[in-house]
C-alpha cells in the first residue's frame, strides 16, 4: 500500500465526534455534561455568580464574579449535574439584578471559588445574595438569559 493510502486509511478509521456526542460528552463520572452560559440582553453590563457540581463531584461550588457585557454571552462553566443556581448584579450603579429564593454566600469584589455550605451562615467576608434555581432536562449547553 502506498503512503498516501495509509494515511487516507488511517484517517477514515478516526471517528470524528457527531454533534450529538459533542452535546453530550461523559464528564468525570461518565455521565454526560452541561455547558452553562450567560447571555446578556439587559441594556447594561452585569456580573455573574453561579453554584454548580464540578463532573465527577458531588459538592456544590461557588463561582464569582464573571463580568458579561450588554450585548455579549460568555460560557462559565460545565457541570455534571442538572441544578444549578444563578445570581447576577447590574454593574452600572442601577441597583438591577437578577436574583431567586435560594439563599448562597457571595463574596465582594471578587473573584472567588468556595465550597457551598448548603445555608445562609456565611464566612467572614461573605454576604448572601437570593439565587435563582435552575434545571437543565438534557445534556448540551444551558443559556441563562439576562432581560431588561
Amino acid at each position: 500500500m502506498k503512503p498516501i493510502h495509509l494515511i487516507l486509511a488511517a484517517a477514515m478509521a478516526v471517528s470524528l465526534p457527531s454533534a450529538a456526542d459533542a452535546q453530550s460528552k461523559p464528564g468525570a463520572g461518565g455521565r454526560p455534561t452541561i455547558d452553562l452560559k450567560v447571555c446578556n440582553r439587559s441594556g447594561r453590563s452585569a456580573t455573574v455568580a453561579v453554584s454548580y457540581v464540578q463532573p465527577g463531584e458531588s459538592t456544590f461550588i461557588n463561582r464569582g464574579w464573571y463580568d458579561v457585557a450588554d450585548g455579549a454571552c460568555r460560557d462559565l462553566v460545565t457541570t455534571d449535574n442538572a441544578n444549578f443556581y444563578f445570581y447576577a448584579d447590574a454593574t452600572d450603579g442601577s441597583g438591577r439584578y437578577w436574583k431567586g429564593s435560594h439563599t448562597l454566600c457571595v463574596e465582594y469584589p471578587g473573584p472567588y471559588t468556595f465550597y457551598s455550605t448548603g445555608g445562609s451562615e456565611c464566612a467572614s467576608g461573605q454576604d448572601t445574595r437570593d439565587f435563582t434555581a435552575f434545571r437543565a432536562e438534557e445534556p448540551g449547553t444551558w443559556t441563562w438569559t439576562l432581560d431588561p
